[in-house]
């Protein structure tokens, strides 16, 4: 069993959900509440995605499941029976919150629809995390994160000038989503203590993924502008080869900002770089200047003559001493690698009886004074922790391999 001597020990969380929503319960787990994953007979859609552990697919080798479901107990469970479904009800009697992600109305045509289920528990928080939301006119359409972060303007926002489109790695529509899912998830948490009631919460990944724009919108509606990178503002917010990987360099922002641009080109001149007297001129000061493909020719020119004989770490270290805004463009060994990371031990290391192996996994989203976050046991393997689940809730082994030999749930051997 999960080691529930976290701050939200008392907290119960059902998490049915798969490639959507399971980072939201991940949040809970980390300060542990006991999370039970519930996955169909199929098993959850997540196991069947890549990277794998040492590159052999399998249930239990895709590292995106070991990482969102770690700290979280499993149990297998087919809605599509009139006994998964009790058993679901069940369950919902003994949580605080329910995380799920299936279509709109698909629970409601099973008749487990938030009124059915709150019935059982009053105080219950349902959570909902779907591409679009429960109403509207995409409800039903089909979505995923590469739709919800093109319709969410996700995409748009990070190309430059009149390049298409650029989609972040990963599924960063989801995971917005999922944050927010659990913030909400708590706020309704709150209430339902203070007053006894639950609610149901709709979360739209589209809607999650316009939150994340910033002032995109704002400067469409109020100065009619489209608002996009600035990769080709010489100095701003540009990136640029280095010996070892890329660098981000915000050497100036906006207008006569010469606060800025001094420090870089005070830099620049104790460097000694080869014609860095031509970054004295005013019009640096200029964004109209900064934007002509001149500018940004001859600062790639003599910036990168500079850059390339240097590795990120010396860059980023001499950028910091003369107050310029210089990042090195981190991959995933750079991260691991990272001293600020690993002084405050961000990385953790996972055993994995069943993979004879460890994980590293990425640690606290945040750290607290008087609070504990953990990650906690490894993944479930598939329906390790079922049977553990339903004697706690009163059934007799011989029912739990009843229902087994139906295929209403899947008990892993022990």
């Amino acid at each position: 069993m999960a080691d529930n001597s976290g701050f939200f020990s008392n907290l119960r969380v059902l998490d049915y959900t798969g490639e959507l929503g399971p980072y939201a319960a991940k949040l809970y787990a980390g300060l542990g509440a006991d999370v039970i994953h519930l996955e169909p007979i199929s098993g959850d859609p997540l196991r069947g995605l890549g990277p794998f552990y040492k590159g052999i697919p399998g249930k239990e080798h895709s590292l995106q499941f070991l990482y969102y479901n770690a700290g979280k107990r499993g149990m297998t469970l087919d809605l599509g029976k009139e006994r998964g479904r009790k058993i679901f009800l069940e369950l919902c009697k003994t949580a605080d919150i329910l995380l799920e992600s299936f279509a709109p109305g698909y629970l409601e045509d099973l008749d487990l629809s938030y009124e059915k289920i709150s019935m059982e528990n009053t105080k219950l928080v349902q959570t909902s995390i779907t591409p679009f939301g429960h109403f509207g006119p995409y409800k039903d359409y089909p979505g995923c994160d590469l739709t919800c972060s093109a319709l969410g303007g996700f995409l748009y926002l990070a190309g430059i000038d009149n390049d298409k489109p650029v989609r972040a790695s990963d599924d960063q529509a989801y995971r917005m989503a999922e944050a927010y899912a659990a913030v909400g998830s708590s706020i309704a948490l709150f209430f339902a203590r203070k007053t006894g009631m639950g609610q149901f919460v709709d979360v739209s990944c589209m809607e999650a993924v316009g939150m994340a724009l910033e002032n995109a919108a704002q400067y469409w509606d109020l100065e009619g502008k489209i608002r996009r990178g600035r990769g080709k503002e010489a100095g701003t917010a540009t990136i640029h080869p280095c010996r070892d990987g890329y660098v981000a360099v915000v050497a100036v922002m906006g207008n006569d900002n010469e606060v800025m641009w001094e420090s870089f080109f005070r830099w620049m001149k104790e460097e000694g770089v080869k014609e860095g007297e031509v970054f004295e001129d005013k019009r640096w000061l200029d964004s109209s200047y900064r934007s002509s493909e001149e500018a940004y020719n001859t600062f790639c020119r003599i910036f990168e003559g500079f850059t390339m004989k240097h590795e990120k770490s010396y860059l980023y270290e001499k950028g910091q001493e003369h107050r310029v805004a210089i990042s090195p463009v981190s991959n995933g060994k750079d991260l691991l690698e990272n001293p600020q990371l690993r002084h405050r031990g961000f990385w953790k290391t996972l055993y994995h009886e069943d993979l004879d192996g460890e994980v590293t996994y990425p640690g606290p989203p945040y750290e607290f004074g008087d609070m504990d976050w953990r990650l906690g046991n490894p993944a479930p393997a598939f329906g390790q922790h079922t049977q553990e689940v339903l004697e706690a809730l009163g059934y007799a082994k011989s029912e739990i391999e009843a229902m087994a030999e139906e295929e209403v749930i899947y008990v892993a051997e022990s």
